[in-house]
């Protein structure tokens, strides 16, 4: 995980979906199918890890690098749906207007232009709309480069 965090960032953060009413699965029987990471579902405000050491549906495992990756990524569609306008209405946004999405993209240190090129071209091959693949492109380089404490004061400016 991100150098800057730390474990307990993130127990910290999970707790803050908690408090805001987001309803957070670990394994979910439901929704952790194969080659699956995780989800955030705005209208019901749910978000599901699908943990890399999953043994059996339900059950909490010991969690990787991936898994808190993982949380940091759907905590950041949570902000973004909080962003939009509240928790659970539907919609999402992105935090950066066009401009700055790209200036934010560009200037990851976790992902070169290549990268990015390769992501938004799966994204876009999986079918997803222009809005959705940039919330999904920022999510993806919220999670690598911006530490589990910073996306829950996020969660705590956008989300109260």
């Amino acid at each position: 995980a991100h150098a800057q965090n730390t474990f307990e960032d993130h127990e910290e953060l999970f707790n803050t979906l908690r408090e805001i009413g987001v309803t957070v699965s670990i394994n979910s029987k439901l929704h952790c199918v194969e080659g699956r990471n995780g989800l955030y579902s705005s209208h019901p405000a749910l978000l599901v890890v699908c943990q890399d050491n999953m043994v059996s549906h339900g059950k909490q495992e010991f969690w990787t690098e991936n898994d808190l990756d993982t949380l940091r990524h759907e905590a950041h569609h949570v902000v973004q749906d909080c962003a939009a306008d509240s928790i659970g209405d539907g919609t999402m946004t992105t935090l950066f207007d066009d401009e700055g999405l790209v200036k934010f993209l560009s200037t990851s240190p976790s992902y070169s232009m290549e990268d990015l090129k390769g992501l938004y071209s799966r994204l876009y091959n999986q079918g997803l709309s222009v809005n959705v693949i940039a919330q999904e492109m920022e999510a993806y380089v919220v999670a690598r480069d911006i530490p589990a404490s910073s996306i829950n004061t996020k969660l705590r400016q956008f989300c109260f």
